[in-house]
């Protein structure tokens, strides 16, 4: 993953949850996954110990980057403080910790949070390697995504770094990745279809309802790349 550049040492202690600063600016997900605070809750009402939350330090300020979930589950149960692993950063290093954290957890992120997170490794500066720049392979190692997606990505969201990058491309070697031949027209329309799927699993949070699609998904897949009609011996 992309690293920050801060190397402040986390201190764990207690924090009350109602003086936690949790902000949309350092909240990578569109929203919560409501099954995901009531395992959570279950889990920790059974006992269970969850990790700390992980919380920033800015300007004198705790901001909540990593455990927004948890914190929605301890709050559902009345618990006033917490465990958390404090860290003292920059606003800028805040941003990618928090963007950072929900690459690694369990529940998927949607293409849409995807991208949020490239535009926040972007923003916080992650895609420079000392004075350099980093190539699109290299960002890709980092963000866990194909680079010609983040590629496209880029020529959408930073048009003036994307042409810099096409410069510094122009002297790499294997230059820039080819693009695809386009689908014949025909084929447009359904493979307009299959994408909309696509995306919408994507945007769908929910573990079961993830398991649904992929189920349904497998069964008209299977139907399609099948044989389709066999010839079969004939008496006549």
């Amino acid at each position: 993953m992309g690293h920050s550049s801060t190397t402040t040492t986390s201190i764990l202690g207690r924090i009350t949850l109602a003086q936690l600063v949790r902000s949309r600016d350092f909240q990578i997900r569109t929203r919560l996954c409501t099954s995901t605070v009531n395992r959570y809750a279950i889990a920790i009402k059974a006992g269970a110990v969850m990790p700390p939350l992980q919380v920033a330090l800015v300007d004198g300020v705790h901001i909540l980057v990593d455990g927004f979930h948890r914190a929605a589950a301890y709050e559902a149960l009345g618990y006033a403080e917490v465990d958390a692993s404090v860290i003292e950063a920059t606003r800028d290093n805040a941003l990618w910790m928090a963007a950072e954290a929900n690459t690694r957890h369990g529940l998927p992120l949607t293409n849409k949070e995807h991208r949020q997170v490239f535009r926040t490794y972007i923003h916080t500066g992650q895609h420079l390697k000392g004075k350099r720049r980093k190539q699109y392979r290299e960002i890709q190692a980092d963000l866990q995504k194909p680079h010609t997606t983040l590629r496209n990505w880029m020529e959408k969201d930073f048009p003036s770094l994307f042409r810099a990058m096409s410069r510094d491309s122009c002297g790499a070697e294997g230059g820039l990745p080819d693009r695809p031949a386009p689908p014949p027209t025909d084929a447009q329309g359904p493979l307009k279809a299959l994408e909309d799927v696509r995306q919408a699993y994507q945007e769908t949070t929910c573990p079961e309802a993830r398991q649904a699609i992929r189920e349904r998904f497998q069964e008209y897949a299977l139907a399609i790349v099948g044989e389709g009609w066999q010839e079969t011996q004939s008496d006549f």
